[in-house]
């Protein structure tokens, strides 16, 4: 199961709307704004930190997933224009599936977990996993596609480990992915220390640092639970995150990064 997303950064906010949202079975709740819905998901800010969550509709009370389809105005039925510009490996965005699955057979960075003829079955999510380990951990791909198939988000996520292993395998990991996005993409637009396993969820992610790519597209470094065990997980994505601005600074942009450490 592929976790979902709870992250530190917010795209530009709606109407302020203050409200008290239920867990799919209502037996928790919290105070939040609600900030904006693509109609399969949705972003609210949380009243009690301020921190921006991200993840399906599906996971509120049927009483919010109403509220939300009441009071949200519905998307335009317009084409989605295939995003462009590097992703991963060779992969691009707006690469269409059979481009994509190509690509992936033939990187030299890359090998899967099962045989190929079961792709048609499987799909290629969690399939592909990097040769070489980061900080003793292999990372697997996942994707995102526009409605017309074609690439727009690739996700790289370790194996979930014990809760032991929190404070060190999995930090090391964490921290070797830092070292490595900030060769590529330079010093972070925004960033934030490695979290406490118990400020985790199951089931999302928790965002710490974000960079911009020369074309604009974000990466975003996570941090996450599955189920009884935990992971670290790095969004590429074809969307260009507004990270949060703290009162009285400048919001950041790509025209803001240093030389790559």
């Amino acid at each position: 199961m592929r976790v979902l997303l709870l992250i530190l950064l917010t795209a530009l906010p709606c109407l302020a709307t203050v409200r008290t949202w239920r867990n799919v079975d209502g037996s928790q709740s919290f105070d939040a704004e609600f900030l904006s819905t693509d109609g399969v998901r949705v972003t609210l800010k949380r009243s009690a930190d301020n921190r921006i969550l991200t993840f399906t509709s599906e996971k509120l009370h049927p009483d919010d997933q109403a509220w939300l389809k009441a009071n949200s105005e519905p998307t335009p039925d317009a084409p989605e224009e295939a995003p462009a510009g590097a992703a991963f490996d060779t992969l691009e965005f707006g690469d269409n599936r059979k481009t994509v699955e190509a690509k992936l057979k033939n990187s030299s960075l890359l090998s899967t977990v099962v045989d190929e003829s079961l792709f048609g079955r499987t799909g290629l999510n969690g399939v592909y996993k990097t040769k070489a380990t980061i900080g003793g951990l292999h990372c697997f791909l996942y994707f995102d596609w526009t409605k017309g198939g074609n690439l727009r988000e690739v996700t790289l996520q370790t194996q979930p480990i014990e809760k032991a292993q929190y404070n060190s395998r999995l930090q090391s990991n964490w921290s070797e992915l830092i070292q490595l996005l900030g060769k590529l993409h330079g010093n972070a637009i925004q960033e934030a220390p490695y979290p406490a396993h118990n400020e985790l969820q199951d089931g999302l992610l928790l965002g710490s640092h974000l960079w911009y790519t020369e074309d604009g597209h974000s990466v975003i470094l996570c941090t996450g639970q599955e189920r009884d065990k935990y992971l670290v997980a790095v969004r590429i994505t074809s969307e260009h995150i507004v990270p949060i601005q703290a009162p009285g600074t400048a919001t950041p942009t790509s025209g803001d990064r240093v030389a790559p450490r």
